[in-house]
This record gives C-alpha cells, structure tokens and sequence, in this order.
C-alpha cells in the first residue's frame, strides 16, 4: 500500500507500548529514524485504514501494508482450524515476527507479535524480574506452568496472572504481544514489598 508498509507498521506498534514504555519506545523510534511526528502520521493512517471503506478487510489488510506473508501455517486450535500468517520486522524485533490468525473465511481472529520459527525460547527469570521487552507470551506460557491468561481490557493487550517461586502472585502485561511490565496482584495483608520491573534488553531469545 503507496506510503505505508513493514517501517510505518513497526511505528504504529509502538503507539500502545509507549503507555506502559515511554523510554523503550523512544529509542525504538529513534533506531527508525523517526519523529515523534512521523510516528503520529503512522497511527493517523492506519486508524484511517481501518476504518475506510475502500481499504481491504481483515488479511486484505495486513497483505497491502506488509506485502506477502513469509509464511502460513494451518494450525488446531481446539475444534477451530486456523492458519497462521507471518511476517518479520526485522529493525526492531529481528527474533520476532508479527502473526495473523485467521478462520476458514480470511478473517482475523488474532494479531501479534511471536518469537520467530527456530529461535530457543529464552529461559526467564522469575516474573517479578522480567525485563520489559525481554518476553513474548508465549515465552511466558513456556516458562511458568501456573500462568493463566486473564481478560483483556482492549484487543492490543494480554494479561496473565503467575506467581513467584514464593507464591507472591502478578499480572504481565502484555502490549501487542510483548512483555511490558509485571505488577503485584496480591491480596491486602501479603507481608512483601514488590520488586520493580527493571529496564532491559528486548525480546531477543537471550534471557
């Protein structure tokens, strides 16, 4: 699609990881060589793609602005067969790609970004010392077995709730698929204090 492609698709990522990231996300934006502006302009258009009616629908969508997916798998998900669409973004997450689930008809069940296929899952710390950055979901799922998926408040974000080696229980958060920050979720009375999520590499399959 003329002006808009995998560059201005990486900025418009950044849009909701700038709530949780401020800092990740300007230096993201600056590895892009982009302006806070520029940025802007990005999400103005997609937002505008979105709702246009003569812009194409669902996987239409996704194959104008980043071209021929790399790969699609057919994939079983309970009794639902979907086939999963990915793509690299290769300036800012190299190890990752950004994956379309869709149903028989090309509609889109479920968009984000997962670690790249032949890349080791990274063994984690425990989760109240996650790096921002530093994890995708399935990542998370992968290493502590008690996790469990939690509502979301908006389709771009992804809780789960785990608990330390302690038992002290949080909630991850995740933007677009990628691990932002970690906060306590522990009843009134739970005697520790939390320890702060600390600024770190990005998801990268190192832990």
């Amino acid at each position: 699609m003329r002006g808009f492609a995998r560059y201005e698709f990486q900025l418009v990522l950044l849009r909701r990881m700038a709530d949780h990231q401020p800092d990740l996300v300007a230096a993201a934006r600056s590895e892009l060589g982009a302006t806070r502006a520029q940025a802007l302009a990005a999400h103005t258009r997609w937002q505008r793609l979105l709702h246009s009616p003569r812009a194409p629908r669902d996987l239409g969508l996704y194959r104008a602005v980043l071209g021929p997916p790399d790969e699609e798998r057919s994939r079983q998900v309970g009794d639902l067969t979907v086939t999963a669409h990915t793509w690299p973004l290769p300036i800012l997450w190299p190890h990752l790609r950004w994956e379309v689930l869709t149903d028989s008809a090309g509609a889109v069940l479920h968009a984000w970004l997962v670690r790249a296929p032949g890349q080791a899952i990274p063994v984690l710390p425990p989760p109240d010392r996650l790096a921002p950055w530093s994890c995708v979901v399935g990542d998370a799922l992968a290493n502590y077995p008690d996790a469990q998926p939690a509502p979301p408040d908006t389709p771009s974000y992804w809780p789960i709730d785990v608990a330390t080696e302690h038992g002290e229980p949080y909630r991850l958060l995740f933007v677009h698929g990628l691990f932002q920050l970690a906060r306590p979720t522990r009843p009134a009375g739970w005697p520790s204090e939390r320890r702060p999520t600390r600024p770190g590499d990005r998801a990268s399959g190192q832990s």
